[in-house]
């Protein structure tokens, strides 16, 4: 009976499979944390721009019954991806719509301004769509802004 004798070729097959394992760790190591941070900054823009877009809305349909006069009405529909508090005022030149928004740990003031400079409210909105009524009735002299139900 003849013997064959393997060598060495296992073992060096089996570092090799070792050392790519190690390189591979390390490389998802540093690559992991990075790539959440990229998402969560990711998240965060989108939901500036989203919020921006949404207060735009608003902001736009009062400066519609605004220009518009009395006896307008404008009803818009926006939807957020956060339960969010807008506050509409005044800065003393012209109205300001505000909302603050908590992203990664700071605080971001999103604005929009708009012409008429007569509005003082609060609103709560809800997480997704919701129903914002701009209305000047005939018999006011201020723009009233309301969540329909």
């Amino acid at each position: 009976m003849k013997m064959i004798t393997l060598g060495n070729k296992g073992q060096l097959s089996l570092e090799y499979v070792l050392s790519s394992m190690i390189v591979i760790l390390i490389i998802s190591l540093i690559s992991i944390p990075i790539l959440l941070t990229a998402i969560d900054f990711s998240n965060d823009i989108m939901d500036s721009i989203n919020s921006k877009s949404e207060l735009s809305k608003i902001t736009d349909a009062i400066d519609f019954c605004y220009a518009s006069g009395k006896g307008s009405k404008r009803t818009v529909l926006v939807d957020f991806n956060r339960n969010v508090d807008i506050r509409i005022y005044n800065d003393g030149k012209n109205g300001l719509a505000s909302i603050n928004l908590n992203l990664s740990g700071n605080s971001e003031e999103i604005t929009s301004n708009f012409d008429y400079n007569g509005l003082n409210e609060n609103i709560h909105l809800s997480k997704g769509f919701n129903r914002i009524a701009v209305k000047w009735d005939e018999d006011s002299n201020v723009i009233e802004v309301n969540r329909l139900i």
